[in-house]
Order: C-alpha cells, then sequence, then structure tokens
C-alpha cells in the first residue's frame, strides 16, 4: 500500500512538474535574393532539451502551361533539388474524386469541415494561452521606380501591423516589436529577416488536446469556446 501510494505522489509531482514547464518556439526567417531559409527551434529548460528544424520552402514553377508549387530540399553535397510529384498527384486525385465520385466527395467536404472546425477552436484555445516574447521583423524591398517603391513601403508597414494587431487579439500577452521598412530606391529585390519568440506552458497544451479528445469521443463542439485553461 505504502509503494503504491508512493508512485501515486511520485506520478503526481512529475505530471505537475511537466505541467508547469515551459516550452519555447522560435521562428527565424530570413530571405536574401533567391535564397529562403526557415528555421525553427523548440526548447526548453534553457535548451538543455532543444529540437532544430531546417523547412524547405517551396517556389511556384510552371509545368504543363500551369503554376505548380515544388518544394526545395537540401542535398547532402549542398545542391538543392525540388520536387513536384507528390504536389501534382494530390491535384490529380482529387479531381478524380470530384469528377467521379460526387457523393464520396461530399462526404469528405462534412468531415473536411467538421474536423476544420475543431481545429480552429483547438488553434484558439492553445494561442489564447501563448505569449510572444520577442518579435523582430526588418523588410529591405525596392521596385526599380522610387514612386511605386514609396507605395509599397507602406503597404508593408500597414501588413506588419494588422499583424501586431492580430497577434495582440489572438495571444495571451505580445512583446513590444521591433518593424523596420528600408525602401530600396536605387535598385530591385526584397529582404526580410524575421524572429519570432514564444512561449508557452506544457500543460496548457495538455488540456487543450485532452479537450478536443473529449469532443471528438461525443460529437459535438458546440461548447468548446467555453473551455478555458486551469494551469
Amino acid at each position: 500500500m505504502e509503494t503504491w501510494l508512493a508512485v501515486w505522489l511520485a506520478s503526481t509531482m512529475l505530471f505537475v512538474i511537466v505541467a508547469r514547464l515551459k516550452l519555447f518556439i522560435s521562428l527565424a526567417y530570413r530571405r536574401r535574393g533567391e535564397d529562403d531559409r526557415l528555421a525553427i527551434d523548440v526548447y526548453a529548460l534553457r535548451k538543455i532539451v532543444n529540437y532544430h528544424l531546417e523547412v524547405p520552402l517551396a517556389r511556384i514553377s510552371s509545368r504543363d502551361g500551369l503554376p505548380w508549387p515544388e518544394a526545395v530540399v537540401d542535398t547532402p553535397d549542398g545542391q538543392t533539388e525540388t520536387h513536384a510529384g507528390a504536389e501534382q498527384r494530390y491535384v490529380r486525385n482529387t479531381w478524380k474524386i470530384f469528377r467521379h465520385h460526387p457523393r464520396h466527395w461530399h462526404r469528405l467536404m462534412k468531415q473536411f469541415r467538421y474536423y476544420t472546425r475543431i481545429y480552429k477552436q483547438l488553434a484558439a484555445f492553445v494561442l489564447a494561452t501563448v505569449t510572444c516574447e520577442k518579435l523582430s521583423w526588418r523588410t529591405k524591398l525596392g521596385t526599380g521606380d522610387a514612386a511605386l517603391t514609396g507605395v509599397t513601403a507602406g503597404l508593408a508597414w500597414q501588413m506588419k501591423a494588422q499583424v501586431y494587431a492580430f497577434m495582440q487579439k489572438r495571444l495571451k500577452s505580445v512583446a513590444r516589436p521591433v518593424f523596420r521598412v528600408s525602401p530600396l530606391y536605387a535598385r530591385e529585390g526584397v529582404e526580410i529577416e524575421l524572429e519570432c519568440i514564444f512561449s508557452i506552458r506544457l500543460g496548457n497544451v495538455i488540456n487543450a488536446i485532452t479537450t478536443a479528445i473529449q469532443q471528438l469521443g461525443r460529437g459535438d463542439d458546440r461548447q468548446w469556446k467555453n473551455t478555458r485553461s486551469k494551469v
């Protein structure tokens, strides 16, 4: 009996510690010329636990007269390769279902809409517990025309302001941002340096996932919006 009690107490303490653990997610995006890089770091305990990921970006190319996305991946010898086959197969299979199996397509769309609602509610719940620790966004742009460059720079400022307003509305809190927009009147080009660091407690993630599973099990998501984190 004492052994089971000790195990229960230890498990409870471990769960509380894990639930209170703060997880950090760092996103760094840089674009210079044709070079695009997006790096994602997930870490905790002062980077004692750290996971790094380089995300391959996509570009649009022309195939058979149609625009197709191509995933760009790095090879071991330092070269880059592009692959569009998977994207093309997905589009062709989707068209076949829509054309030859309309009933199946209707059922798929109903399921898609249902799970999309679940996902949106889950995302809203998680975002409400996220803190933006750092937000730095620097942009240099030029169109080759001074007047058009000035207008484009103004639009860039407006877009950044809208993104910041959205984050203030959706996230728990947002650090004071560092925004820069530098017009390049003498040349064409776009250079972007974006760095964001978010933090969230693991207990909030666990709570959100548990609630999602419960809602899926009941097949009813109407009360999801009333759920709040207890961590």
